[in-house]
């Protein structure tokens, strides 16, 4: 089972081969401040400065740094409400790959030392998540979307391969979304799915507390409701808070922090909602079939 720091270990090898790329092949360091020469100039960013890159260069640093931009952004909202120390690690990290993808002053005196810098860098930024999540007890959790719980209301006989205990997460937004499709939506058929889903989610209410967890099938399954819209302005700066499937994934982001010990996934069969979690990192699957 993959979990977003498997995910993220993958984004940063590809971040990793192009830095090797970018200061290898298409780069150069040059001594512009002499010390103790005719003009000596004093510089905090250093003594060191990068040669102008040819197109081919530019083009493999464009793409370089969208994808660090993801993989920070994902970093950044899994470490929101760490320690101190942790949060400024992470910016002192991010501040130096950015200051090598950009190539501006440094200190470093060639590429060579320059891409292992950053690389060291990537990999305290990796090392800050290391400890956040364990497989150690087996238990996942699955957020799903509407239309995964829609396409399978038989939610105590979902199943999972090599996955013998699980919790399922209902977001605020999937509520919203059945209570629309039990009265506006134009089949009939998941007009009735709709109310069938919200009658067996108040059914499991009156088992216990929604919001804490409910077994629903002994020492295997737990449904639990959040009642909290995520903050949409703490998560991935490119979700539209207008748009449902974006509000669902900063949805799974919050509960990756509530939860950081445990491994979450979404569940979606919306092939729109699977590539955003893909650009975002986050772990995908598709429902249990019926």
């Amino acid at each position: 089972m993959r979990n977003v720091v498997d995910n993220l270990k993958e984004m940063a090898g590809e971040i990793q081969n192009l830095l090797n790329d970018l200061l290898h092949r298409h780069s150069s360091i040059y001594l512009w401040n002499t010390p103790g020469g005719g003009l000596t100039v004093i510089s905090a960013a250093g003594n060191y400065a990068y040669q102008k890159l040819d197109d081919e260069g530019r083009q493999v640093q464009t793409n370089l740094l969208e994808k660090y931009r993801r993989f920070n952004a994902l970093i950044t909202v899994l470490t929101q409400g760490q320690p101190k120390d942790t949060i400024n690690k992470a910016t002192k990290a991010h501040n130096k790959i950015i200051n090598t993808i950009e190539q501006t002053h440094t200190w470093c005196k060639n590429t060579t030392e320059a891409f292992n810098k950053a690389d060291q860098a990537l990999q305290d930024q990796l090392s800050l998540l290391n400890h956040l999540y364990d497989h150690s007890n087996g238990e996942v959790t699955y957020v799903p979307d509407t239309n995964a719980i829609i396409y399978n209301t038989n939610l105590e006989k979902w199943n999972f391969s090599y996955i013998s205990k699980f919790t399922i997460v209902f977001l605020p937004t999937v509520f919203s979304e059945l209570d629309s499709l039990k009265i506006n939506h134009r089949n009939e058929e998941v007009r009735k799915k709709a109310e069938k889903l919200i009658r067996m989610i108040k059914e499991y209410r009156r088992r216990g507390k929604l919001t804490t967890g409910v077994e629903v099938v002994k020492g295997k399954i737990k449904v639990q409701a959040l009642a909290i819209e995520p903050k949409m302005e703490d998560s991935l700066p490119w979700l539209d808070s207008t748009n449902n499937d974006d509000r669902l994934l900063a949805g799974v982001i919050e509960v990756m922090r509530n939860r950081p010990r445990l491994p979450v996934v979404a569940v979606s069969r919306d092939i729109n909602f699977q590539n955003k979690a893909e650009f975002a990192g986050i772990p995908c699957v598709e429902p249990p079939e019926i």
